[in-house]
């Protein structure tokens, strides 16, 4: 099945040849390799059989397990998503908040496969040294740069997810070899994370430094790792402010660690700095490439988004968002930090790529639509992410008791309005981790965030969250309802304006419930959260499984349980849950 792009090609069957089927099962997750004593001697030759391993890490993230997960951890429970009719019993169950440790999506297994493929390239490309020529430190450096960047992505996931996780640093090259570890408390899986991305930000390619725009955004470049670094301070800050006075016991450095509330402040200017950098970094190479074409200003709007082009009745009788259309209908725009890279030319692509599971295509949903109302209740009329990143084809179109009539669109239309869809033939939507407006209303986020907010922060979060709302209005220079930039001066009205924006960009991207337990965490309680189970009609039953911060995160599946004793569950899930022991 072919599913990446040329630049992964010729190293994805280097280590094809050399390995194999990769092999995964319920306990073996760190596994990703045969146990052939002969295979491993006679590997890490050259530089191909390298990169080929490098490939891997990505092929990982770019499964359809990855990217399915990477929805349903991020997207599923939260308000922006329901269940359709013909759902998939597990996802109804954790829209339902009714998760049990049997839940096929509380295996964590093809995140550790990817990190344990990582561990074992930093453990050993160095070897490749010696017996190519052709291979130089350079590009080890590179290479080891990349995959401390992937372990800290899949740790940084699985913490978001779990909370609670064992942080694998070394590889397994078999079930013998698979070391049982024991859980970190978040803020140490976070600090690891970082230290993993501080390495890693010294060694990985600077953005735009290769020759095409699918190499320069389909790996792990400079800008990539300094959008993980804002993202992650952001969970420092939100883990800090719940833990903000207590101590925890480290797992991995002897002694305890002291959550400073001082810190809050620190994780949220580092935030920023992260933020302004990759901005700068976007700015600069922008202004290059118009130098070079002799392109004008103009064609970019404010912060350098791409505009959306056409006459404004064309745009209110067509809602086409040109915008869309290039950041999502074509690939690696301008807009784009880190997109994984696929292209569509075999016919099983469409039947297996994890967004099109979950979604579905041609109007048909797969396991996973919007609920009823949703869409009127957050765009406005004349927003046109309202028709591209759903099918809805004028407001009022669902019924309070409907909720299959609007299906999800973002990655699965080619174009705006939701019509063109990918068909298996031609999937080839590539699945963007960062891009520039969740970068910018990151920064927004952090800046009114902070305790010694000034007006003028709340000035410059509100111009970023308008300008992308701007953006995305059919007639920008008249809008019928702008937001007022007096009415948002005040820390609290800020945040708000640029969460609900952050709700409108990146729906339906992997960001929304993650948004939801963040700020559940900085607020210590789930007030925020419980208002998703609305759009259920058992929403009280629901509502009451959310309100303790442990039901927000997933449980341990219980297979993990029964082969690893140092795994503790969830608190919120032991009770319900069934034994761990052996059957």
């Amino acid at each position: 099945m072919k599913i990446v792009s040329k630049i992964y090609k010729k190293t994805v069957l280097a280590a094809t040849v050399a390995f194999g089927v990769l092999a995964t099962s319920c306990t073996d997750y760190l596994t990703i390799i045969p146990s052939d004593v002969v295979v491993e001697e006679n590997f890490w030759q050259t530089k191909d059989q390298v990169n080929g391993m490098l490939a891997t890490s990505y092929l990982k993230l770019l499964s359809s397990d990855a990217v399915s997960k990477a929805i349903i951890w991020g997207e599923v429970r939260s308000d922006n998503m329901t269940f359709p009719p013909s759902y998939n019993t597990d996802i109804k169950n954790i829209v339902e908040a009714n998760i049990t440790d049997e839940n096929s999506y509380c295996r964590w297994g093809v995140f550790y496969e990817a990190i344990s493929n990582a561990n074992l390239v930093l453990e050993s490309a160095h070897k490749t040294l010696e017996t190519d020529p052709d291979f130089s430190e350079g590009d080890l450096d590179v290479v080891k740069g990349e995959m401390y960047a992937m372990r800290a992505l899949c740790h940084f996931y699985l913490v978001r997810t779990f909370r609670d996780i064992p942080l694998a640093t070394h590889s397994a090259k078999n079930d013998a070899e698979i070391p049982k570890y024991v859980q970190v408390h978040p803020l140490e899986a976070l600090d690891f994370i970082m230290e993993d991305l501080d390495r890693a930000e010294k060694l990985v390619m600077k953005s735009g430094a290769y020759s095409n725009p699918a190499q320069n955004l389909g790996r792990i470049t400079r800008n990539a790792v300094l959008a993980m670094k804002a993202d992650v301070n952001l969970w420092r800050a939100a883990f800090a402010t719940y833990y903000a006075g207590t101590e925890y016991k480290l797992v991995n450095k002897e002694g305890t660690m002291y959550v400073n509330p001082a810190d809050v402040q620190a994780y949220y200017n580092a935030c920023i700095e992260n933020c302004n950098a990759v901005i700068k970094n976007m700015d600069d190479a922008l202004e290059e490439d118009r130098k070079g074409a002799n392109k004008f200003n103009e064609l970019y709007s404010e912060y350098n988004l791409i505009p959306n082009r056409g006459e404004v009745k064309e745009l209110e009788a067509g809602h086409n968002s040109t915008a869309y259309d290039d950041i999502f209908g074509a690939k690696n725009s301008s807009e784009s930090i880190f997109e994984l890279q696929v292209q569509g030319d075999n016919t099983s692509n469409g039947k297996f790529l994890g967004v099109l599971n979950v979604y579905g295509t041609d109007n048909t949903p797969g396991m996973a639509c919007v609920p009823a109302g949703f869409v009127e209740a957050n765009y406005q009329e004349d927003d046109l992410r309202a028709y591209s990143f759903t099918n809805l084809k004028k407001f009022n179109q669902q019924s309070s008791s409907d909720n299959s009539s609007i299906c999800i669109t973002k990655y699965v239309a080619k174009s705006s309005p939701a019509g063109n869809y990918r068909k298996s033939g031609d999937w080839d939507a590539n699945w963007i981790l960062y891009r520039r407006t969740d970068v910018l209303l990151m920064k927004a986020e952090a800046m009114v965030a902070r305790e010694n907010v000034t007006e003028a922060d709340c000035r410059e979060a509100f111009k970023i969250a308008n300008t992308i709302n701007t953006r995305s209005r059919i007639d920008t220079l008249n809008i019928k309802y702008p937001f007022k930039e007096n009415d948002y001066l005040t820390s609290d009205k800020a945040i708000k304006l640029v969460r609900d924006e952050r709700l409108r960009e990146l729906s339906y991207e992997g960001k929304r419930w993650y948004d939801l337990v963040r700020v559940a965490l900085i607020d210590k309680k789930t007030d925020n959260i419980k208002f998703v189970a609305d759009k259920l009609e058992s929403s009280a039953v629901v509502k009451t499984k959310m309100s303790t911060i442990d039901g927000l995160f997933m449980p341990i599946h219980i297979d993990e349980l029964r082969y690893n004793k140092n795994l503790k569950q969830n608190p919120a899930y032991e009770k319900e849950n069934s034994s761990t022991e052996m059957n």
